[in-house]
């Protein structure tokens, strides 16, 4: 009877161990996925990021937005925070109203509109975001901002999202150099 249920013991003890073995190939393969999926969406987020930029680059050299960021910033400067708050959420609830139109248009395979629909959003966001940057303090003291303004900045100091910050930096001084390369090689 001792050596039948030692036997039985170690049967499911391998059963065990080859279940675990599964599992953990399992594991790895989610954890992978996870991490592949996490690269992607940082991707997206520093391709989104660089989009703006350009756009608040074609802004900013525009003759009448600096003044009119200047007037608003200035405004706000004097006004408290909650009148603040009114003023960034004008700008950030269409932002995002217009994300989403544009990601519905995309479903619907309406590319063009969305393509328009997101270029829309873009040149909102340009003064949502400089209007967050120069009110920082007052808008910050709103505990939803404050703590979605904690999980952006630790989403980006994640090592994801440094390393492909820099694969993305490298790509981007490559392809100016073949930019160059092909504009010596025209002329």
């Amino acid at each position: 009877m001792l050596k039948s249920t030692g036997r039985a013991l170690l049967r499911a003890l391998a059963e065990t161990r080859r279940r675990f073995r599964r599992s953990d190939g399992l594991a790895f393969a989610l954890l992978w996925l996870r991490k592949l999926l996490l690269y992607a969406l940082v991707l997206v987020f520093l391709v989104f990021e660089e989009v703006w930029e350009v756009l608040r680059d074609l802004l900013a050299f525009r003759r009448y937005y600096p003044r009119l960021m200047a007037v608003i910033n200035a405004f706000a400067a004097r006004q408290n925070r909650y009148l603040v708050l009114c003023i960034y959420l004008s700008l950030f609830v269409p932002m995002e109203l217009l994300g989403l139109a544009s990601a519905a248009l995309a479903a619907e395979g309406y590319w063009k509109s969305a393509l328009l629909m997101y270029a829309s959003k873009g040149l909102v966001a340009v003064p949502a975001i400089d209007i967050f940057i120069a009110n920082k303090e007052k808008l910050l003291s709103f505990s939803l901002i404050a703590w979605v303004y904690g999980l952006l900045l630790r989403f980006k100091s994640s090592d994801v999202y440094q390393h492909t910050l820099a694969l993305m930096v490298d790509a981007r001084r490559g392809m100016r150099d073949l930019v160059r390369r092909f504009w010596r090689g025209r002329e």
